[in-house]
């Protein structure tokens, strides 16, 4: 039997980078909405198998709350390591391949360096 678990993860993540064809850009001005007060992990048999978020992310499914995570992340267990990931994903708006672009919304610059 498979057993699905939902885990609550408290966390203030306020994105500041924006992945653009290849380009890196630093978020200067971001509308309050796109702050994240948290997420939860969804494990199928203790393993990450999503990431759902309640905050408007250009990387999340719009219907279902879903976060777009690499494979590599899933079936892992929750660890410091895989939060960290989640994190870098949610702390980055990967506009390269996204469900919307909120480029009329935000103040942005590109950075020269990474």
């Amino acid at each position: 039997m498979i057993e699905i678990v939902y885990k609550k993860i408290n966390a203030f993540i306020r994105p500041k980078k924006i992945i653009f064809k290849n380009q890196l850009y630093e978020i200067l001005q971001l509308p309050f909405k796109y702050n994240i007060k948290g997420y939860t992990i969804k494990l199928c048999d203790n393993k990450i198998e999503s990431v759902l978020i309640d905050s408007p992310h250009p990387n999340v499914e719009p219907q279902t709350g879903e976060l777009c995570i690499p494979n590599i992340l899933r079936k892992h267990k929750i660890t410091k390591e895989s939060k960290s990931m989640i994190y870098s994903i949610l702390y980055c708006f990967n506009l390269d391949d996204c469900y919307f672009t909120p480029w009329h919304e935000i103040t942005y610059q590109k950075q020269e360096s990474i």
